[in-house]
């Protein structure tokens, strides 16, 4: 890779993938230049190998799944990725001596929604990852809600069946996150292959190692267990959003992440359908963001365009 002029570093440290990109002063042109499993051994190797060849950098944004906190610049254990107490911040500041803002992962997608995607004219917004894990972002009256370190909307580790043994990356039962995310589907699934569908006949059981893309693909294929259990992941969402909206009241929400945007009617559909079941307040638009995978990147840049 050539050095570059000037340019603003955005950085998306997943809970399965890596992606640093770069983009122009005024957050034109985003330009993917690394793509990578998340590796947490050599995580900060495998971040600067890439900045190193940057050139002058004006600023970098990074976002990270929680619990961050933003004060400091600190991640500390996040439930899908073995980082223990990383300041990513103070690394990267002082290593390359350009300013340096830490973001929760979908605060930095309701960011990137609200500068650059579908929330340009809306002042209550919600952006929603269904990804690796499930958390998300929101702007009430134009605000970003923050939280004191950062994580005040970590809807994924709310409780949306008391009763559940089905366990969370975090250690918790029955979070949201348990259920719906590209770790907690096929968790789900086997938990449910075991109990409410022993004994059916199914292509899942004939896959080792079950992924939330077996189940959803097995799903298009008219395996009916798979129909089913994609159909429950789907009315658990809708608990979900409909407790956002309960919460936030918001006139938008988005949903991105990998397992939404890659599985679009098999997500969003249920939730349009079941939603209003679990809504007190009105229920507002909802859709897929229309940023896809870059919501969260350009969300990481916002404050160093606006500077």
């Amino acid at each position: 890779m050539e050095k570059m002029e000037k340019k603003i570093a955005a950085i998306e440290i997943g809970a399965t993938t890596l992606k640093i990109a770069a983009t122009d002063l005024e957050g034109r042109n985003v330009n993917l230049l690394y793509k990578e499993r998340s590796d947490a051994e050599h995580l900060v190797q495998q971040i600067t190998k890439v900045l190193d060849k940057f050139g002058d950098i004006f600023g970098i944004g990074v976002c990270a799944p929680g619990p961050i906190d933003v004060n400091s610049g600190m991640i500390f254990t996040p439930a899908n990725l073995k980082i223990k107490d990383l300041n990513i911040v103070d690394l990267l500041e002082h290593r390359y001596d350009a300013p340096t803002f830490l973001y929760n992962d979908a605060v930095a997608g309701v960011l990137g929604e609200k500068n650059f995607g579908a929330g340009k004219k809306a002042e209550n917004l919600v952006y929603v990852s269904i990804s690796t894990g499930l958390g998300c972002g929101v702007i009430a009256n134009g605000r970003v809600l923050s939280g004191k370190m950062g994580n005040a909307h970590e809807v994924g580790h709310c409780v949306i069946d008391a009763n559940s043994t089905v366990k969370c990356g975090c250690g918790g039962l029955g979070h949201w996150e348990a259920f719906c995310s590209g770790n907690g589907i096929p968790n789900f699934a086997k938990f449910l292959l075991e109990t409410k569908y022993k004994g059916r006949n199914t292509r899942l059981r004939n896959i080792k190692k079950l992924s939330a893309k077996d189940v959803f693909d097995m799903a298009k294929k008219d395996d009916e267990i798979a129909k089913e259990i994609i159909e429950e992941v789907g009315r658990l969402n809708a608990i979900g959003i409909g407790n956002i909206i309960n919460v936030y009241e918001p006139e938008l929400i988005t949903l991105g992440g990998s397992v939404a945007v890659f599985n679009i009617d098999a997500v969003l559909n249920p939730i349009k359908r079941l939603v209003k079941e679990y809504a007190f307040n009105p229920v507002p638009e909802i859709m897929i963001t229309p940023l896809r995978s870059t919501a969260t990147l350009l969300g990481t840049i916002t404050e160093l365009v606006s500077r």
